[in-house]
Formats: C-alpha cells, structure tokens, sequence
C-alpha cells in the first residue's frame, strides 16, 4: 500500500485555486449558481465534506464531473483514514486465498 506523507489538496482547496480566484466568484455567487445556500459553499470552501448530491450541483455548475469532485474528496478521505488508524491496520492479517 503505498502511503504519501502528504495531505491532498481538499475540495474547498482545489475550489479556491483553479476557479474561484482565477473568475474572481464568491462564495454566493457559485452558491446561487449551484442552488444552494451560501452556507453550504462557505462548508466545502473551508474543508467541509462534499455530498454526491453537492458534487452532481458542483460540477453542473463549473462545467466539469461529478466524478473529478468525488476523487478529489475520496483521496482526502482515504489520506486522513490512513494516517489516524495505522496502528490499527497493524493487527489485521491478510487471508490466504490463493496458496501458492
């Protein structure tokens, strides 16, 4: 399994870089466009955790997938799973399933 020592860029992170900033959109206009409170962005802009629902709003929105967020918001979840329960991963034991 191979581990990387550092965090992926987040939703909220990926956001900012390549298309709030570089369109110079607020937080309630990508709020109005995708169809939900001004709250909800403010969430995923500051770390928060991006529904499939959202992702679907998201991407009609900016004109990408569904898909390019949800990876982005599973590799940050798998990272930060990894690094909080790697002492626990220790004491499982894989199956032999196919002997050699």
């Amino acid at each position: 399994m191979r581990k990387t020592k550092r965090k992926p860029l987040t939703v909220g992170q990926m956001l900012q870089i390549e298309f709030m900033k570089p369109y110079g959109l607020t937080n309630q206009q990508l709020a109005d466009a995708m169809g939900v409170h001004r709250n909800t962005v403010s969430n995923i802009v500051n770390g928060g955790i991006l529904t499939a629902p959202n992702a679907i709003k998201l991407a009609c929105a900016l004109g990408n997938t569904p898909e390019f967020w949800l990876n982005i918001q599973h590799a940050v979840d798998l990272w930060e799973t990894r690094n909080s329960y790697e002492s626990e991963s220790k004491s499982v034991h894989p199956l032999e399933l196919f002997p050699a």
